[in-house]
């Protein structure tokens, strides 16, 4: 019986084929991943979108950078800017494109365009009104750990969106989504509406937000020694539907814009990718024993 089965495994192995799948041609289009925030420049990363099958690793990722390209941001006022290629560590790969003189201002719009090659991208976003954040406060749950929260009030004549970001100072390297980063005010019926801001756990350390989550903490908790910078935002509805987008594929293929480019939305003309404008209350939060 033994023998028969050793025969019958070395058949099926001379048998077996080698399935290879051939890449059907892909047109590699400009990945946009950009911002601006009110008192804030403009920030853009520039890549290639790579085909389903590339092997993706970090040196594949910097071989996809973009670093010659002219990106230029216009105002609502027409005023103009050529951004500025610099070096920043915090991204990877480390290279942003950012605007010097022109800062982000409430109730204004942007478009940025993108030269390169023969290629043109071009995109537009609004920096809508800021957020009716009420208060951002901790609580402990343990000796050890605590929790965040805020309380955001609806303004019920307007459709709002709200987007959350946080940084631990000493463990994450930037601003990245909350673990539920995005809302929509169509629940809140002009009352306020509390929620947590969870951490967002990446256990794969070429994530595209680039966060230590080595530390035994659950996703809703930090340390009670923590300091944490929070950043709640109030964005345009295309921006909603773009970072939902991204958002919901991100929970399962890590970065939707290198591998694919069909289901996700994208906000821009002639590429691909995000460009957002950001209206952002910030806030420093700390636990502090009450006095005894």
């Amino acid at each position: 019986m033994r023998v028969f089965l050793v025969i019958s495994i070395i058949l099926l192995m001379a048998c077996s084929k080698d399935v290879v799948i051939e890449q059907v041609d892909y047109e590699r289009k400009i990945v946009v991943d950009g911002w601006i925030e009110n008192e804030g420049r403009a920030n853009v990363l520039l890549t290639m979108s790579s085909p389903f099958l590339t092997d993706y690793d970090s040196a594949s990722i910097r071989n996809t950078f973009l670093n010659y390209a002219k990106v230029s941001i216009t105002n609502g006022k027409g005023e103009a800017e050529v951004l500025t290629l610099t070096h920043q560590e915090e991204f990877f790969p480390p290279f942003v494109y950012k605007s010097i003189n022109m800062k982000g201002e409430v109730g204004e719009s942007y478009q940025i365009e993108v030269l390169y090659q023969n290629r043109r991208v071009t995109a537009m976003t609004t920096i809508p009104s800021l957020p009716e954040v009420e208060w951002v406060e901790v609580e402990a749950v343990s000796d050890t750990s605590m929790v965040i929260e805020s309380s955001v009030k609806d303004v019920i004549e307007s459709k709002n969106y709200y987007y959350s970001q946080i940084k631990t100072l000493h463990f994450d390297t930037r601003f990245h989504p909350t673990d539920n980063p995005l809302m929509i005010d169509k629940l809140f019926n002009g009352e306020s509406h509390t929620f947590q801001l969870k951490r967002s756990n990446q256990p794969d350390p070429l994530s595209i937000y680039n966060i230590n989550s080595e530390r035994n903490l659950l996703s809703d908790e930090f340390a009670i020694t923590d300091t944490v910078q929070v950043k709640i935002s109030q964005i345009d509805e295309e921006s909603y539907r773009v970072l939902n987008g991204i958002y919901i594929d991100h929970l399962s293929h890590g970065n939707p814009f290198s591998l694919v480019d069909q289901k996700t939305h994208t906000n821009v003309q002639g590429g691909i990718g995000r460009w957002t404008g950001l209206a952002t209350r910030n806030y420093l939060v700390t636990y502090k024993k009450a006095p005894q």
